[in-house]
């Protein structure tokens, strides 16, 4: 039997990946934990309950828009354009309060979602 596939040949799961999805799932990973960070040291303090719940959200979708382009799911500009909207609301949440985990958050926020709609851009052009 001569089939082929990234159980029979594992460099093959890649092979549909360039340099950008790379970046792009990269980025998405990145956030997530910056998020999930951002979140847990929110936990508890006061008036952070809007950086808790987008910190939340953001991460929820940056591991689902990273799994999406990692099994090259043709839904995945569709996502990475709503991950961009997600990571920009929750930098702009973050960029609102004076904590290093903050301004971590928000920074990788902005990364990914840069990354996620030249992302959702290339598939649509």
């Amino acid at each position: 039997m001569a089939h082929h596939d990234a159980h029979t040949n594992p460099g093959r799961a890649h092979a549909h990946m360039d340099e950008a999805m790379q970046r792009c799932i990269q980025a998405c990973l990145d956030c997530l934990v910056a998020c999930e960070d951002c979140a847990d040291a929110c936990v508890g303090m006061s008036g952070m309950e809007a950086c808790t719940r987008l910190c939340r959200d953001c991460a929820d979708l940056c591991a689902l828009c990273a799994r999406f382009m990692a099994r090259g799911s043709d839904m995945h500009a569709a996502l990475c354009g709503l991950c961009a909207d997600a990571c920009e609301a929750c930098a702009a949440e973050c960029e609102t309060h004076d904590h290093d985990h903050c301004r971590r958050c928000a920074e990788a926020c902005r990364r990914c979602a840069a990354e996620c709609r030249a992302m959702a851009a290339s598939m649509t052009a």
